[in-house]
């Protein structure tokens, strides 16, 4: 009776153990299968919105030569904000909210460093208004 109630206590043991070391894995899998797709969202939200942010820094600030995507962040309220830097200076760096579905003129710009706006008299226009200009010529 002994040696059968050892035999059961571990058997439970070993299948106990079995079960919690497989929903280990299947829970880190799955948390590694949500981490690859968002980091292929990300991507792909960073390759749609880099003509965007390029177009708004080169028709709005001076001397703007290269554009440099980094990484998306999220702010608490989930909106996704694409953060870079200019002319290969990581010092000029830049937070573009993407509000509504695109990139239009949510930029924040860091350092006093960071190339100024256009000439007084240059309003900044929203990406929209430049591809309508765009068009029109």
């Amino acid at each position: 009776m002994k040696t059968k109630t050892k035999i059961i206590i571990a058997s439970i043991g070993i299948i106990l153990l079995l079960t919690i070391t497989g929903g280990a894995l299947i829970v880190k899998q799955e948390v590694t299968k949500k981490e690859n797709a968002a980091l292929e969202a990300d991507k792909k939200l960073m390759a749609e919105e880099k003509p965007r942010i390029e177009k708004y820094l080169v028709y709005n600030y001076e001397n703007i030569k290269s554009v440099t995507l980094t990484k998306v962040d999220y702010n608490p309220t989930g909106i996704p904000h694409i953060l870079g830097y200019v002319n290969g200076d990581k010092e000029l760096s830049f937070d573009a909210g993407i509000y509504d579905d695109h990139f239009e003129t949510a930029l924040d710009a860091t350092g006093d460093r960071f190339p100024h706006t256009k000439l007084p008299g240059h309003e900044t226009l929203t990406v929209t208004e430049i591809e309508k200009l765009e068009k029109e010529q």
